[in-house]
């Protein structure tokens, strides 16, 4: 790099920082690591009373699960930790899991969990989550995610942001058969049509993994999504996770978090709406780096200390259209603060880290 190159680039981190991230707050965060879905009266509720200002857990059908798990959502080891890597517990292990496997096969499964209020004050909050069923393409679980700008009972929640398609029957032959339809997704049906399949229908090979060579089924890994919540600036919003799937096995999300201003902004939305998102901030080991693509293109990451210098740098690779999720070792670095510093195709953005 010569040194005109890199004064500009050194200018660049000094002003984007401020530029992009001075009045973007974190509104909810929720990584379920403290277990706020316990049984302490002050941090949750079982039943909405439609203004309630904690989360609530609703298990909406009293049906009796046929594992014996509980009923509404509990919190639960991820599905796939421990079988892809060592992530020390603190930083992901815990995920919010919910059953649809009910006693007798029945249908009718609907469990709630709702966030607190969440005051949206102009058009650049978003949504920002990760899921996983625990297994597909064979029963796989799907879910949705509601918004209601009135109150917290379940009639009140008339927009949908997301849904997650379910696997429907009748099973295909061969279905539990490895050597048959098992890991033979297009063999599946699944519902509603206009929902997302996990894994992009289990094209994302990062969302999913076998947990023995020969096994007959994908173990879900969590994957990221966002989503816009411009068209609820100047209101108060609830946000529901319902787990909807009739008869399948189990759904898990973790990592809900909403960003946007305490201060009304009449800025515009970060160029492209990349959404881009760091998390767990301060951190002490592994850098979660949530952005979203609109179009296919080359992304190079980078880490810079206070005085502009790098300290890591991750290969330019191509990415497709979509969620992003990167994880970023900072297990070697000392405690300070630092800069991540996103080029996607010579257009730079950055958020300001703190390492432990």
């Amino acid at each position: 790099m010569n040194r005109k190159l890199y004064n500009f680039l050194l200018l660049a981190l000094a002003f984007l920082p401020f530029a992009l991230t001075a009045q973007m707050d974190t509104l909810l965060f929720e990584d379920f690591q403290d277990d706020i879905i316990g049984d302490d009266a002050e941090a949750l509720a079982i039943f909405p009373q439609g203004n309630d200002t904690t989360w609530v857990n609703y298990d909406a059908d009293y049906l009796q699960d046929a594992n014996d798990r509980p009923q509404s959502w509990y919190t639960s080891l991820d599905f796939a930790q421990g079988l892809q890597d060592s992530i020390a517990p603190t930083d992901t292990a815990i995920v919010l899991a919910s059953s649809s496997w009910l006693q007798g096969f029945l249908d009718g499964n609907r469990n709630w969990v709702i966030t607190p209020p969440i005051e949206i004050l102009d058009n650049q909050a978003t949504l920002h989550w990760k899921s996983a069923p625990y297994q597909g393409p064979r029963y796989t679980d799907g879910y949705s995610v509601l918004v209601s700008t009135d109150m917290n009972f379940p009639e009140s929640f008339t927009d949908t942001l997301f849904r997650a398609k379910q696997m429907i029957p009748p099973l295909p032959a061969g279905a539990s058969d490895p050597a048959l339809n098992a890991l033979q997704v297009d063999s599946f049906l699944f519902a509603p049509e206009n929902g997302y399949l996990h894994a992009d229908g289990y094209t994302l090979t990062d969302y999913y993994i076998l947990d023995e060579p020969d096994d007959n089924l994908y173990i879900g890994v969590l994957e990221p999504h966002s989503a816009d919540l411009a068209t609820y600036s100047g209101e108060t919003i609830y946000i529901a996770f319902v787990h909807d799937s009739d008869d399948d096995n189990l759904i898990s999300i973790d990592d809900i978090l909403v960003m946007g201003n305490v201060v009304s902004s009449a800025e515009e939305p970060l160029a492209a709406d990349i959404r881009l998102v760091t998390y767990p901030n301060p951190v002490d080991n592994f850098l979660n780096v949530l952005f979203r693509l609109e179009t296919p293109t080359m992304v190079r990451t980078g880490l810079y200390d206070m005085d502009g210098r790098q300290v890591l740098s991750m290969a330019s690779e191509g990415r497709q259209v979509g969620e992003q999720n990167l994880k970023v070792s900072l297990r070697l670095l000392p405690a300070g603060a630092y800069n991540l510093v996103l080029d996607i195709e010579g257009h730079l953005y950055t958020r300001k880290v703190v390492k432990r």
